[in-house]
């Protein structure tokens, strides 16, 4: 199966089409010489044109039309509650989408939720990932990068990239005061989750250091 997002050249090699349906260069060519895909040469290069392929794909029940469903989304996000009550989340929203309609939207969704950069489970960047691998996603607004992620941007950037889904950062400046707090918080985050495991760590020598003066009592 081919998608309709995978097709971005205006031409293809045979070699490039036999390699999408699974066939040998050998059988596209065969096709062309048979009229069943159109042809045109270029140096002496056999290319076969997009509009004939996809016609050629669509006959056979090869070809995935993804793009008349998927839709853009805005994504936005704030750390606390505390930042979302007194409207900061609110601000985000409408600041990406009064960028957002001068690009032309297609069935422009949004996702918002109140969350720690830190936390890779949440909700909303959940269900925007699960949309983006079902290839749902034309693009993504965001004010910052970080809105995204506070750690780990470019693992999502790949994702989106493959989906061929664009990431669209709106913001040119940062919100000093938002964004100062949120890295405190974070930065706090860390060190609690840090704390915890260190207490963790120190215990269980503890607990074992007490386990073999037990054994040395016992012997």
């Amino acid at each position: 199966m081919v998608k309709d997002v995978d097709l971005i050249k205006d031409y293809y090699k045979s070699g490039e089409v036999a390699k999408m349906i699974g066939v040998s260069t050998r059988t596209i060519q065969n096709y062309c010489i048979h009229g069943l895909l159109s042809e045109t040469f270029v140096n002496k290069r056999r290319l076969i044109p997009k509009d004939s392929l996809i016609d050629f794909l669509k006959n056979r029940n090869l070809y995935l039309e993804t793009e008349k469903n998927r839709k853009d989304i805005i994504y936005a996000r704030v750390s606390t509650h505390k930042q979302k009550n007194r409207g900061d989340l609110e601000r985000q929203i409408q600041n990406i989408a009064q960028f957002a309609v001068t690009q032309n939207p297609k069935n422009l969704e949004i996702i918002s939720e109140a969350g720690s950069g830190l936390n890779d489970t949440r909700k909303g960047i959940t269900r925007l990932i699960k949309l983006v691998q079902e290839d749902k996603v034309s693009r993504v607004f965001i004010n910052y990068k970080d809105r995204l992620t506070r750690f780990g941007f470019n693992y999502l950037q790949l994702i989106c990239d493959f989906h061929k889904t664009e990431i669209v950062v709106v913001g040119t400046e940062t919100e000093d005061k938002t964004m100062s707090e949120e890295l405190a918080e974070d930065i706090i985050s860390i060190i609690h989750s840090f704390s915890g495991k260190l207490y963790g760590l120190r215990k269980k020598v503890k607990e074992d250091i007490c386990i073999e003066l037990e054994k040395d009592t016992e012997e």
